[in-house]
Order: C-alpha cells, then structure tokens, then sequence
C-alpha cells in the first residue's frame, strides 16, 4: 500500500519506522492484547445515544452519557480486545508495560 505515514511502529529488534495503520492491519499486527492504551485519554467515542467510550472499540465499558454526565479518563487502560480494527483506534498511543518510557506521550515530567 502506499498511504501516507501517520504512525511510527517500534519493532523488537529496536529499529522505528513511519508507517500507515491501514499497512499495520493488512499486515495482522493490531493484536494489542495486555498493551497499555491510551484510549480515553487521546480520545472519546460518542454514541447516537450520547452514551460515551474511550474509544471506537469501547474498551473498559461505558463511561457515561454526554445527557446525564461523564468524566474524562486521566489514566490509560490495558486492552483486552483480540484485535485493534479501527484506523483511528490503531492510531492511539499504545506500548507493552515494560517499553511505556518509549513513548513520547506521558513521559512529560
């Protein structure tokens, strides 16, 4: 595919590279099973129903309802989902909890 660079993926064996989440998917590498996410915190999912989720995936339930109140999550969560299936979703920051100093994203001190 050749889709404009939006994500950079580390791999294991230490090197970083750009690449498109629609090249992660195709390739079945959106397992992020036991990953920290920071689904909620980079983003919500609103519902037609106004209910509202950390992200398109809807991972950890159900946060409110946009009618009768929320709060934003200010800490990131561990993926239980078997895949990641959506671009916007894939896009999160996301690492294993051993490699989360990697990560630009919270490490702000």
């Amino acid at each position: 595919m050749n889709n404009f660079k939006n994500i950079i993926v580390h791999r294991k064996d230490g090197t970083s590279e750009e690449d498109n989440v629609n090249n992660v998917m195709a390739r079945d590498e959106n397992d992020f099973r036991g990953w920290e996410c920071w689904a909620g915190v980079q983003n919500i999912t609103i519902s037609n129903t106004g209910d509202v989720y950390r992200a398109i995936c809807k991972v950890g339930g159900k946060l409110g309802n946009i009618y009768d109140g929320f709060e934003m999550p200010k800490e990131t969560i561990i993926c239980n989902k078997p895949r990641c299936i959506c671009a916007a979703d894939v896009q999160l920051s996301k690492a294993l909890p051993d490699h989360v100093h990697r990560l630009r994203i919270g490490n702000e001190k």
